[in-house]
């Protein structure tokens, strides 16, 4: 194309020069622009990666949370059952007890309900008995209905559970 433009007279040259130096610069802004578009939707991946990730490890950790919740209820019951079996003067004083007495006795059940130690996992926990109360009795088919709030926490998660428990002789 150059052998022909040397051909055309000068005036035709000078103006196929100056066309060409108008699109000279085109490249560079589209490649810019393409740059930057590529970047937007990495940074926007990215972002959208960690944001899943970080759901993911808050939703792992109120499930742990639960199940620790969930165990302080299976160890109450656990010291329900044992209580019941072995030492029933003690279940007797909770059946025989005053509405009036129902807070301390209730407070003093629960008192021994230890945390869980370090087990060396990859995760610190802890539960409880955060509320339980005698909600009503009847002495003469020797029940009694509890209401229990256990707790567990995991790494700055929390979970609550709140139980209705009928305890028989």
């Amino acid at each position: 194309m150059i052998s022909t433009v040397f051909i055309m007279n000068k005036r035709s040259f000078f103006l196929l020069r100056f066309i060409n130096r108008k699109r000279q610069g085109v490249a560079l802004p589209i490649l810019m622009g393409v740059i930057l578009c590529l970047a937007i939707w990495i940074t926007s991946l990215s972002w959208t990666m960690s944001n899943s990730r970080h759901r993911f490890t808050q939703m792992i950790k109120i499930r742990r949370a639960y199940f620790m919740a969930r165990s302080a209820l299976q160890h109450f019951f656990l010291k329900v059952k044992t209580m019941q079996r072995r030492s029933p003067e003690s279940m007797t004083a909770l059946y025989q007890a005053t509405p009036a007495e129902w807070g301390n006795l209730s407070k003093a059940f629960v008192e021994d309900l230890l945390n869980p130690q370090d087990t060396g996992g990859s995760y610190s926990g802890t539960y409880g008995i955060a509320n339980f109360s005698i909600e009503s009795q009847d002495t003469d088919k020797g029940e009694m209905s509890i209401q229990i709030l256990a707790q567990g926490n995991v790494e700055g998660a929390g979970e609550t559970i709140r139980r209705v428990y009928k305890v028989t002789r």
